[in-house]
């Protein structure tokens, strides 16, 4: 396994596992014992970083990771992030809000520690900026909460450029991070001159495009409402014979370079400059295995 050192010397695997899954929402069908295997496999493999939220499955993820990890969870590197609430419903989808007020962020720090069965959650990122709340606010009580050694290091999830700027006003900002893929998120034109300026680190997200750059979809495919895909553009029947044009030409470049689709998109996404780790989310053991295979390879 290949890693990558953070601003506090904590050192992190390349591929990040990603956790949204765990949650058994918003994926389609989830096998929480196949994510297990998966989890296990990892491990063995090297990776050590793994990042959830806890509005994922609202807490189960937290829950799971927690209970599948036992006593090592101590020694990897846990990311998960917080500023969203939320309340559920029986019989409908749960209802959530941003809420990045210092109380609800302190409270739900508390509750990550507690679902995740730590005393210190190493990264902590804001889920979504708040426009109701003072970005000062929403910062100053992160730092209030790494001074007492209940986080680590402070992390943006989904920021705009002044949102960032303003944040790094107000509290050692650490990592940020952002969506990044070869088919359509190129790195943000601001972000890279944020990262030199402030010494910030990236971890990339929706890296595989929601699937489309493992290069599995051939074809229009429909997924059940329980699936976010069934919401996403790039999947849509009237989007997919121009996204299939675009991930043509990627293959393309790929196979110039001796490498497979999913070898380039991993190799495209940590060869930009602060990016540290590239976060995949991951519902079997074939899919860790594949994407760790693809990383020693390249």
């Amino acid at each position: 396994m290949i890693y990558s050192e953070l601003k506090n010397s904590m050192r992190i695997s390349k591929l990040c596992f990603g956790c949204e899954p765990l949650g058994g929402i918003d994926w389609g069908k989830v096998e929480v014992k196949e994510i297990e295997k998966a989890i296990e496999i990892s491990l063995e493999l090297g990776l050590n970083f793994f990042d959830t939220a806890d509005v994922y499955g609202l807490g189960l993820s937290e829950e799971r990771l927690s209970k599948i990890l036992g006593n090592r969870r101590h020694d990897l590197v846990i990311s998960t992030k917080g500023g969203v609430s939320w309340s559920s419903n029986k019989n409908s989808r749960a209802s959530i809000a941003i809420n990045c007020s210092p109380d609800y962020l302190a409270k739900a720090v508390e509750n990550s520690l507690r679902r995740l069965n730590l005393e210190y959650i190493p990264i902590y990122y804001v889920h979504w900026p708040d426009p109701k709340v003072e970005i000062k606010k929403t910062f100053e009580i992160l730092s209030n909460l790494q001074s007492k050694g209940k986080i680590g290091l402070i992390g943006c999830s989904n920021f705009s450029r002044d949102q960032l700027v303003d944040a790094t006003n107000h509290a050692d900002i650490s990592i940020v991070q952002t969506p990044l893929n070869p088919l359509d998120k190129p790195l943000p034109d601001y972000l890279s001159a944020l990262c030199n300026k402030y010494h910030i680190q990236i971890v990339a997200y929706n890296v595989l495009g929601f699937g489309l750059l493992t290069g599995k979809f051939k074809k229009s495919q429909v997924f059940p409402a329980e699936d976010r895909r069934s919401r996403v553009d790039n999947f849509k029947t009237e989007n997919f014979d121009d996204v299939s044009t675009k991930i043509k030409e990627i293959e393309d470049k790929a196979r110039l370079l001796n490498m497979s689709l999913l070898e380039y998109t991993l190799d495209w996404v940590l060869k930009i400059e602060h990016v540290v780790s590239a976060i995949t989310g991951i519902k079997t053991s074939p899919q860790v295995v594949e994407n760790i295979n693809s990383l020693q390879k390249i």
